[in-house]
């Protein structure tokens, strides 16, 4: 299933065309696509662009060995080769739009969309750490997902994220790192503070408090989001929640 609009024009899930391999000849032109993408991004006004390579979708898709299965130069069989699409994908963003403009994405223990844990993965993201280190590529941005194996978001990084940010920050000095997923101004401060991630990147959190920043800088109390309003395709529940002022919730306009 897939979010979209359903033939009445009203937001839904749908159900989607069933999945293929991709050719060889049709991963180089989906390469491709991301440069085209990216360039239009930047005529458009965009500062940059973030490849999204977490939370299950293409570039994952390589990147597990338990999901690829091709027998091409992309299989699993050789670390290099599972890596070969992304690094592709990267270098063909940064011929275009130059690498300052670029940043990754990655969810390397997450489990969405019904993605098998692996053995390598620390490895598999040092790894790709190296690569785009030497690429420098403005920064990585990480999602623990841990949150999602629990029934709240408890804040606290998974100790599989955490080694992996502490052993990428040496090899990727020149960029930066980034940590969301369960966030709190608590463990913000305290990785930040530690080296251990230069930001700090805040979801769910915005969508209840618009202005969030300020409620962290001033210790305000932040409101819960209505996830049944979530994906509504309107205004409820995405430009309706009230800012704070004065120890109070005031009513949007």
């Amino acid at each position: 299933m897939a979010f979209g609009y359903d033939e009445q024009g009203q937001p839904s899930f749908l159900p989607v065309s069933s999945p293929y391999a991709l050719t060889t000849t049709e991963v180089g032109r989906t390469v491709e696509d991301f440069a085209i993408a990216a360039d239009n991004a930047v005529a458009a006004g965009f500062d940059g662009i973030e490849l999204h390579a977490a939370n299950g979708y293409l570039f994952e898709q390589f990147l597990n060995p338990l999901v690829n299965d091709r027998t091409d130069r992309y299989s699993a069989d050789l670390m290099q080769n599972r890596l070969r699409f992304t690094l592709e994908v990267v270098d063909a963003v940064n011929a275009r739009i130059g690498s300052q403009r670029v940043g990754i994405r990655f969810s390397p223990f997450g489990q969405i969309s019904d993605m098998p844990p692996y053995r390598d993965a620390e490895q598999t993201y040092l790894q790709l750490g190296r690569e785009l280190a030497d690429r420098r590529i403005a920064y990585m941005h990480f999602m623990d997902q841990s949150g999602f194996r629990v029934a709240s978001m408890s804040g606290r990084v998974s100790d599989e994220v955490h080694s992996l940010l502490r052993k990428l920050r040496p090899m990727f000095d020149q960029g930066a790192l980034i940590l969301a997923g369960g966030q709190t101004l608590a463990k913000a401060n305290e990785l930040i503070a530690l080296g251990t991630i230069d930001l700090a990147a805040f979801g769910q959190p915005f969508i209840a408090n618009p202005d969030l920043v300020a409620r962290l800088r001033n210790g305000w109390p932040l409101a819960e989001p209505e996830r049944k309003t979530y994906y509504g395709g309107g205004a409820e529940g995405y430009v309706d929640y009230p800012p704070y002022r004065n120890g109070r919730a005031l009513i949007a306009d």
